[in-house]
């Protein structure tokens, strides 16, 4: 049994229709090509509200507004926590609107809060002046870059993200988990390159006209972009998921048949999509935990700073590989999801277990091919299960609410880590419950069945 095709709103007036400025099924090749790259630049256009966008900003903040390390780490866990709580409603609305219209305002959106955040300082100002508030006090400027930041990761980590990796999921099927693979691989690269890029581009420019720099081209360039090559589904451009080639013969995938599209409300009574949405929580609550906290963890563990950062790389290059290769198994028929996500855990379980107790350097290379597979099956996985497992038709509404898991858990990671080092003495404390419940979420796996294949038992 094919995929139900989704039923996003019809397109109102020739601005947003499907063959307007071009025509998808006229173009040489299967337009789901064209889609990757629109899905991939969509990521790479997030980097601003992700997390590792905006750690090269915090130490300009602080000096900025006046603000201590610690009051800057509540504002952003405080307002990833207000971005994680419109995301439900923004998964919603994507279903409604369709990817093309989520995409273009999405990166309005964001292009205007980047421009928005350059003009802290006068905010702040103006701010203090409306409340009388004493030029001294901090909280005029707390609030204002708590809001800041909602805006930030809601429009960026948040709708962009989503909305590039839902379209992505609506365009192939057979082909999901390859196209996942080199897209997920071209986003690593990017981002692994993006704090040396941004740092640069602010010790040029300053890291107010950096924010305006990346807002005008979000505005001016990339929500152009999007509105041009960017659609919605294949169906509505008269084409079929994966071009209608069906390519030579296989055994049919029991995890790639679609006998029910389930409802946001069906889906989260589902024993799967907790397993798999904990673990993806999980991972992003402790990556970003450690990626926040990776100077203060080196000296921790007895290394120097340029050598825990020139983990990254490797840790990159073997995410890529095991993203293909994660990918390649989740088009054959006989490998249930499952089970990967089982290796996830585990993987998950062998990095943090390093951190937590291992003898630094000579153990880094487990957690380089600890974090590494890991990272492969987040990109290979998180853009095949939610299709496969509940279809096409409110993948928006279910991407939300696995948006908001990841977003919540990345929000309290920094504060928790910090926390096991403020009142239990260590940072090697808090990896050791995040390796205990990777093993707890490994057992679970086991049983995060493709409720699909209930139905046509």
């Amino acid at each position: 049994m094919t995929q139900t095709p989704p039923t996003a709103s019809k397109p109102t007036g020739r601005f947003w229709h499907p063959n307007f400025p071009i025509t998808p099924r006229r173009s040489p090749v299967f337009y789901g090509w064209v889609i990757v790259v629109m899905s991939t630049l969509g990521m790479c256009a997030s980097m601003p509200g992700q997390t590792i966008g905006v750690s090269v900003f915090t130490t300009r903040l602080m000096e900025a507004l006046g603000l201590s390390a610690m009051q800057l780490s509540v504002a952003y866990m405080f307002g990833t926590f207000l971005s994680a709580l419109l995301l439900n409603w923004g998964g919603r609305q994507f279903d409604a609107s369709g990817a093309r219209k989520s995409m273009v305002r999405s990166t309005v959106a964001l292009g205007v809060v980047l421009v928005g955040l350059s003009f802290l300082e006068p905010i702040v100002a103006g701010l203090s002046a409306l409340v009388g508030s004493d030029a001294s006090a901090w909280w005029p400027a707390f609030v204002a870059l708590m809001l800041g930041f909602a805006l930030l990761r809601f429009t960026g980590q948040g709708m962009l993200t989503l909305s590039s990796r839902a379209m992505l999921g609506k365009w192939f099927d057979r082909k999901r988990g390859a196209v996942s693979a080199w897209s997920g691989a071209m986003v690593a690269f990017a981002f692994s390159g993006a704090p040396m890029g941004f740092e640069w581009m602010i010790q040029r420019v300053g890291w107010q006209w950096s924010w305006r720099l990346m807002g005008l081209v979000m505005l001016g360039v990339l929500a152009s972009v999007f509105w041009a090559f960017a659609r919605d589904n294949p169906e509505e451009c008269g084409m079929e998921m994966d071009g209608g080639v069906d390519g030579k013969p296989r055994k049919a995938n029991p995890d790639a048949v679609i006998y029910k599209d389930y409802t946001l409300q069906a889906a989260r009574r589902t024993f799967s999509f907790w397993a798999f949405a904990l673990m993806f929580g999980l991972q992003g609550m402790a990556v970003t935990a450690y990626a926040f906290h990776v100077l203060a963890i080196s000296a921790e563990l007895g290394v120097s700073s340029n050598y825990i950062l020139g983990l990254f790389m490797p840790i990159a290059v073997v995410s890529v590989i095991s993203g293909f290769v994660v990918a390649w198994l989740t088009d054959l028929p006989t490998i249930r999801i499952k089970y990967l996500l089982c290796v996830m855990a585990v993987c998950s379980l062998l990095g943090f277990g390093a951190l937590a107790g291992g003898d630094y350097p000579q153990i880094s290379w487990l957690q380089v091919l600890g974090f590494g597979i890991c990272g492969g099956c987040f990109g290979g996985l998180s853009s095949v299960v939610w299709p496969r497992f509940y279809g096409r038709e409110h993948l928006g509404a279910i991407s939300g609410l696995f948006m908001t898991v990841i977003v919540l858990a990345s929000a309290v990671g920094p504060f928790l880590l910090s926390a096991a080092e403020l009142y239990l003495g260590s940072y090697r404390v808090g990896f050791i419950f995040v390796a205990m419940l990777a093993a707890l979420l490994a057992i679970a796996s086991l049983r995060a069945d493709n409720p699909q294949r209930r139905l046509g038992a």
